[in-house]
């Protein structure tokens, strides 16, 4: 990308580095002890070199990052040749994305439906909301993680709707411990199959998927004080039903947490899934999406209360227009 800033502390693409385990580390999760290694990755991002076998211990590939390491382990890592992308006008426009608010420390913006926030591999040629971010506001290459600059929060490749996006590293972590303390409050639209109840709190705990690794799956409140290794984490959900139609439901969702796929994969464990959602649901002939839109966003900064607020988009609208007016 054009004037793409660097950033001290990054590894040179195609290098592979070797690190001894010491007594300290003894007994560490692999996921944690490169994280601690190289702050200014992700785990996520150590989670994808993992899955492309650019991890090895004692010489041997790893397949998971939960592997816990002993004293004197060799751990070898192989990071990706530098992500390109085929040149493309990135401007406001092309991409759909709108900026609802803009500070000094932080943007508030309106991701469309389709766009992904962050490549999910060097190899991915994809336009990134990222991507946009930086041909637009070059001062986020140096805020926050080498792999997903500016990123303390996303939304799945076709959820639209309101994110925050830190503009220096002060905001970065300032926002991130605001997540943390679960002091960010988001509301999202969405369109379910059903008529669930009026109000209701959906509690289940969240886990990956045994069987396909890109889906999660919905298990008992209480599985996650039975399981010790953090793959099973707590999940709540408050909402309450705008309007019911004849097979299906306007529902406004405040997640408490903020698992992966959440909403998507709480209403799908109370048999209730999202119109259009083809992983947790099944496809629709009414959108060709998940109807899913992030839709408010309220948190303090700087001694003030910020909220802010977007519409659905066309195709979200479009579809509540047709239930309403019994045409579906």
């Amino acid at each position: 990308m054009k004037n793409k800033m660097e950033k001290p502390g990054m590894i040179s693409p195609n290098s592979t580095v070797t690190l001894l385990v010491t007594s300290e580390q003894h007994a560490l999760r692999l996921d944690k002890f490169m994280g601690s290694q190289f702050p200014l990755y992700s785990r996520t991002f150590f989670q994808r070199l993992i899955d492309e076998n650019c991890v090895s211990v004692n010489e041997h590939q790893v397949s998971k990052p939960s592997v816990r390491l002993k004293q004197g382990d060799q751990v070898s890592i192989t990071f990706p040749p530098e992500r390109t992308i085929e040149p493309v006008n990135l401007h406001q426009e092309d991409l759909g994305v709108s900026i609802v608010y803009k500070h000094e420390q932080f943007l508030i913006i309106n991701k469309p439906a389709g766009l992904l926030v962050h490549a999910c591999s060097s190899a991915s040629t994809a336009v990134t909301l990222v991507d946009w971010l930086l041909s637009n506001y070059q001062e986020i290459a140096h805020v926050g993680y080498i792999d997903r600059p500016g990123i303390v929060h996303r939304l799945d490749k076709d959820t639209s709707g309101l994110m925050v996006i830190p503009r220096t590293q002060f905001a970065h972590k300032y926002f991130g411990a605001l997540f943390k303390d679960r002091e960010i409050h988001k509301t999202y639209l969405a369109v379910v199959h059903g008529h669930p109840p009026k109000t209701g709190t959906i509690e289940l705990s969240i886990t990956r998927n045994q069987v396909a690794r890109h889906k999660m799956a919905a298990v008992e409140p209480d599985a996650y004080l039975h399981n010790n290794t953090s793959t099973v984490r707590p999940a709540v959900t408050h909402y309450q039903v705008l309007e019911y139609f004849e097979e299906y439901a306007l529902i406004e969702a405040k997640p408490v947490t903020g698992r992966t796929h959440q909403i998507r994969v709480h209403f799908t464990g109370i048999g209730h899934p999202l119109v259009g959602d083809p992983i947790y649901g099944k496809k629709s002939k009414l959108i060709k999406r998940q109807t899913l839109h992030a839709h408010a966003i309220n948190f303090p900064f700087d001694g003030q209360e910020h909220n802010y607020s977007a519409q659905p988009p066309e195709d979200f609208e479009n579809l509540v227009k047709l239930l309403r007016e019994k045409k579906v």
